[in-house]
């Protein structure tokens, strides 16, 4: 008896994992290509697109990602987590038109590789926007002089959010990029 219970347990899991995982792109969808970058999305969005950054947006600019990577001296400190944390505070700083509503920590997510996602809104009313603001940083050698910074933004109406949000995820996830200098983060992914 107790092995036919977990039996069913794990096959309710199963289903569970499966119904929750992001599908395929919708029939709607279709791929997009522009110098250096390839990406799966609404037909009627577009994308501004360059060697070092993509910004991909819906045709009322209320739902878009943006994102943009660089390779840079890394800022001096004593190990790559005290590193990242300068660097991504000093990034924060900079960011004007976005409220923070809750900053995660920052967390290490590969060797020597080092993300902060933080929620934000902007705007206010019925043109409320809602998003996540990432920013990666990373080693981009062995030296401790190279390393690798990417920042991203996720931005769709308050109103829409967990839909809208993983909508952009699943944009995010489908986005090739063939061009110079991008590293791959901790899961294979384009950082």
């Amino acid at each position: 008896m107790k092995r036919s219970f977990t039996s069913v347990i794990l096959a309710l899991l199963a289903a569970a994992i499966l119904f929750a995982s992001p599908g395929p792109a919708s029939a709607r969808d279709k791929i997009h290509r522009c110098t250096n970058w390839s990406w799966t999305g609404p037909s009627s969005w577009s994308a501004v697109c360059s060697k070092q950054g993509i910004s991909i947006s819906s045709p009322d600019g209320r739902r878009g990602i943006d994102w943009g990577f660089s390779n840079l001296f890394c800022v001096a400190a004593n190990s790559y987590r005290q590193s990242a944390a300068r660097f991504i505070a000093s990034q924060r700083q900079s960011v004007k038109g976005l409220r923070f509503v809750r900053k995660g920590r920052l967390r290490q997510v590969g060797r020597n590789y080092f993300r902060q996602t933080i929620i934000v809104t902007a705007g206010r009313g019925r043109r409320a926007g809602k998003g996540q603001l990432i920013f990666d940083y990373a080693a981009a050698d062995t030296t401790g002089t190279y390393c690798y910074q990417s920042s991203k933004l996720f931005m769709v109406p308050a109103a829409d959010y967990r839909r809208g949000i993983r909508q952009l995820i699943r944009i995010y996830h489908s986005t090739g990029y063939f061009g110079p200098g991008l590293p791959k983060g901790p899961n294979g992914e384009p950082a």
